[in-house]
């Protein structure tokens, strides 16, 4: 795991974190633990996914620096203001038994159940705070998630830092070419949620067939697909044997190993409106 991606200030992210989303309570501190023995080193987390002291546990308990660990968190999508933002940045960072943050992201451009409005002002808000985080230097970098173009075009023109980051959920057949680009083109690395599309991406034949090709799990070829796409997956696993079969990072491709792949235009997931429209 002796890999990373500069951010545009310079900060090292490994191109490789584990996503802590509906790992049950119980069992977080054991598999984060495992995972930093395998040498994951980038943490994912979030106040609403409810496992922040289960992870700091596991952090304390492996002894492993503060210094070589990134960890990520974001304001839920909820918080639309300056000091709601601060105050869950400090209890996040309290509950992870940390004294600053790796990465600090904006969960999502409007809350849950509101997708058709416009919170471009609010979102303002949330990101001074997060520029007076990184300011205390508390927070390594800022960044969003789930944001499109239009999103970003109604807050970059207005923030003294842009963008460090866009988490965005990007896996075989929907591959956000133009948002890529966009973000490309800004200085944007985007980490990837749910490389495997929640488990619907297995549903392709053509990834099947891929994976027999070259001797790979299904689940191994769809995340190095999304970091041959300069995309730096968050890889989810609830046992040892996922855990070390999402370490990709080593695994040489042919050249051009992505060509069938590229044909697919399908996003396998199956999100009914209106929340098909704000979970990228």
């Amino acid at each position: 795991m002796e890999q990373f991606i500069r951010l545009k200030n310079g900060y090292k992210m490994p191109k490789i974190g584990l996503g802590t989303f509906n790992l049950k309570k119980e069992e977080t501190k054991d598999i984060v633990l495992e995972a930093l023995k395998l040498g994951y080193r980038h943490i994912e987390t979030a106040p609403i996914y409810l496992n922040e002291q289960e992870i700091g546990d596991a952090i304390k308990t492996s002894e492993i620096d503060r210094y070589d660990l990134f960890i990520t968190s974001k304001i839920p999508p909820h918080i639309k203001n300056y000091e709601s933002t601060i105050k869950v940045a400090r209890k996040t960072m309290e509950n992870l038994k940390v004294d600053y943050l790796d990465a600090l992201l904006i969960n999502n451009p409007v809350p849950w159940g509101k997708e058709d409005e416009d919170f471009s002002k609010e979102n303002l808000e949330v990101w001074r705070a997060l520029e007076t985080l990184y300011d205390e230097e508390v927070v390594g970098a800022i960044g969003v998630s789930n944001f499109d173009i239009n999103d970003l075009e109604k807050l970059l023109p207005f923030v003294r830092i842009k963008p460090h980051i866009n988490q965005l959920g990007i896996f075989v057949g929907h591959t956000m070419d133009p948002l890529r680009a966009y973000c490309e083109k800004n200085d944007i690395v985007i980490q990837g949620h749910s490389p495997l599309a929640r488990g619907r991406i297995f549903q392709l034949n053509e990834l099947q067939e891929c994976a027999m090709k070259h001797e790979m799990s299904s689940a191994q070829i769809a995340i190095r697909y999304v970091l041959d796409k300069n995309v730096y997956p968050i890889v989810k696993a609830s046992t040892i044997n996922h855990l070390k079969e999402n370490l990709v990072l080593n695994m040489s491709m042919p050249e051009g190993w992505t060509n069938i792949l590229d044909q697919i235009h399908q996003d396998v997931r199956d999100y009914k409106p209106p929340y098909a429209k704000r979970i990228l």
